[in-house]
């Protein structure tokens, strides 16, 4: 550490860093350049705007194992709001930038630039950039304007210097900034990070008025310039505008006199299902929802409307509340884009091993704002959507000419939202069927498999357990001639008997017609108590040759199946009826007591099979309801 005095105002000047090569005095705000020991005053560095972030210098932290120091800060501002650049000092005394924004956080490195560099112009949101090997996507292009600094910095900045920045994402959290303000343009690489993971520690303790210790929002009460109406600023120094509700004033809120920036005209005022100052539980964090705005998208010459609620929470940032006729997701900015492949119906989007279809692509179309939000938002600001869903999970892609921003929305059941929020009143109903929403029978599926393998094995052992106590006794068997002399006349069998539970009776017969048939008339009569069973059977055989092939219909033999018969003496009594000039048919009758029975088993399994066929039935009818809404249903585009 070197140390040396502040030229303007004498205070002590330690230098943490070996490469940094300007400070900004902690006592008089003077901009100081480093010349060795010597330090050259070049002005006064401009106030810092307020904000809320926890990181202070001083504050320290482990980034992969490696321990650093805050010790200087760049402030700037961008389109977005307020972009803080913290400089980090590691103990190895490498030099690197943590940049927070939106209540998301980089770690990034200056390397040489491993390969010519497109020009700023010739770049658009979501092109591709390779950068060492690895290929970026252009997901915002911006001129930052350094608003102020302070601490050890190892460039030389000033209020209002300008920065054309492109900042640049990939697969696996990796990040990259390219600095047009110099040239070459300056290449910064890293990774996007997670504030926990960072093991920050002496953050900043802030509890100024209106502190909300629970969500970490800093409230701010002022009257709205346009028509004096009473307005709160809940996340400041992370929101840049607010919309008044009463007379449509869009307001700086970064601008200490709260300068209106536009104003607009709604045909309908909304009323936000969510109201603003509200307070909802997701991922475990107490959210506030502090803005509110509708967007539409005409197709077809029809217009839909959508709403989308802005919930902030200090340490986890953003969060969007979407709602679409009746149906809800909560939506998260994605640290890096994922993989697209093909296009239309076609096209495909991977993220963390999850493969979503591309379901629409329209022109968004900003049509009522209300309460605060991060960037100038103004009604009738454009953008395409692009959405791809794999329920109850969706990505969007949402594109201008200069920003490429890609989220995660999860679906949420009403009912949760209602919940989270505590509301009294009723939300909007839902309507069809939502782009994400979870089909029910898919859910259901692995249940009803499980059932269905259950059922299985049952029928399974009860069907084998019939076959094994099943007796399966031949009881009785006789043989009878019928010809045309035996023309309405009754034979009858010996007496036979049935003894044992209740159970099946099968009656085979085995006949030698050919070319002939022959009409049964079977009764079964108890001997004692006189009751009876009729069954009639008629059983035909033919066969032949023709044109050389040998053809036959029908069969000489038949069964006949009678269902819980009690013990018993029984005989039959049997007529049979021929075609007239028949031959002699022989006719042997055997009669089998409790024969395992198959045809209730098939019956089963055929119900087994049904069920699956119908829940797959309902769950396509579902689908087809679902994509009816998107470019690829019956009146879409593809």
């Amino acid at each position: 550490m070197k140390t040396t005095n502040c030229p303007s105002c004498g205070a002590t000047i330690d230098f943490q860093s070996a490469i940094s090569i300007l400070t900004v005095c902690a006592y008089c705000k003077s901009t100081l350049i480093r010349h060795d020991l010597e330090l050259e005053n070049i002005g006064k560095m401009a106030e810092l705007l307020p904000d809320s972030s926890p990181i202070q210098l001083g504050t320290e932290g482990i980034y992969r194992k490696n321990r650093f120091t805050v010790i200087g800060r760049i402030q700037l501002h961008y389109s977005q709001g307020i972009w803080n650049e913290w400089y980090l000092s590691f103990d190895n005394q490498r030099g690197g930038w943590l940049g927070e924004t939106l209540g998301n956080y980089a770690i990034t490195f200056l390397i040489r630039p491993p390969e010519p560099l497109p020009s700023l112009s010739a770049l658009r949101a979501g092109q591709t950039v390779t950068l060492k090997g690895r290929a970026f996507q252009v997901a915002n292009i911006e001129t930052a304007r350094c608003v102020a600094g302070e601490g050890e910095l190892p460039i030389r900045v000033g209020a209002g210097y300008d920065a054309p920045v492109v900042d640049l994402q990939a697969a696996g959290d990796a990040f990259a900034t390219l600095d047009y303000s110099e040239t070459p343009p300056l290449v910064f690489i890293g990774e996007q990070v997670r504030f926990d993971d960072l093991k920050l520690t002496r953050l900043r303790e802030i509890r100024p008025a209106g502190w909300e210790p629970d969500t970490g929002i800093q409230a701010q009460a002022f009257q709205c310039p346009g028509c004096g109406s009473s307005l709160t600023i809940r996340a400041k120094g992370q929101t840049e505008t607010l919309a008044c509700g009463t007379c449509g004033s869009i307001i700086d809120i970064t601008d200490e006199n709260f300068r209106i920036l536009s104003t607009f005209k709604a045909r309908i005022k909304h009323e936000p299902p969510i109201p603003l100052g509200a307070r909802g539980q997701f991922e475990d964090t107490e959210f506030e929802a502090i803005g509110y705005l509708r967007r539409g998208v005409t197709v077809e010459g029809m217009d839909y409307e959508w709403s989308e609620t802005l919930l902030f929470q200090r340490e986890r940032g953003f969060r969007w509340l979407v709602e679409y006729n009746g149906h809800w997701s909560l939506a998260q900015t994605l640290a890096w884009p994922p993989l697209v492949t093909g296009y239309g119906a076609h096209g495909r989007a991977s993220h963390q091993g999850r493969t979503y279809r591309h379901f629409q692509t329209a022109k968004a179309r900003v049509s009522y704002v209300l309460g605060e939000f991060y960037w100038r938002v103004q009604v009738g600001e454009f953008c395409e959507i692009r959405d791809y869903i794999a329920p109850p999970h969706q990505l969007s892609l949402e594109l201008t000419d200069k920003e490429a921003i890609w989220s995660r929305a999860e679906y949420i059941e009403p009912e949760a939202v209602k919940a989270a929020f505590s509301l009294e009143s009723p939300l909007p109903a839902r309507i069809g069927v939502g782009a994400c929403q979870p089909s029910p029978y898919e859910a259901q599926q692995p249940r009803f498999r499980r059932l269905r393998w259950l059922f299985l094995g049952a029928l399974l052992l009860g069907q084998a357990a019939t076959i094994v106590f099943s007796s399966d006794q031949r009881v009785h068997q006789q043989t009878f001639i019928f010809s045309p002399d035996t023309r309405d006349k009754t034979l009858t069998s010996e007496p036979f008997a049935l003894s044992g539970r209740d159970s099946n009776l099968v009656i085979r017969a085995d006949t030698n017609l050919d070319n002939n048939w022959i009409y049964l008339d079977l009764t079964l009569i108890e001997r004692d108590a006189g009751a009876h069973y009729s069954i009639g059977r008629e059983i035909g055989y033919y066969q032949g040759v023709d044109e050389g092939e040998r053809w036959s219909e029908g069969d000489a033999s038949d069964e006949a199946v009678l269902s819980e018969i009690p013990a018993g003496i029984y005989y039959l009594s049997v007529e049979g009826e021929l075609p007239p000039s028949s031959p002699t048919v022989t006719c042997t009758l055997t009669v089998f007591r409790d024969v395992p029975s198959w045809s209730n088993f098939f019956l089963a399994l055929l119900g087994l099979l049904i069920v699956p066929l119908i829940l797959r039935w309902r769950a396509r009818a579902f689908e087809r309801v679902r994509w009816a809404e998107s470019d690829h249903g019956p009146s879409g585009k593809d």
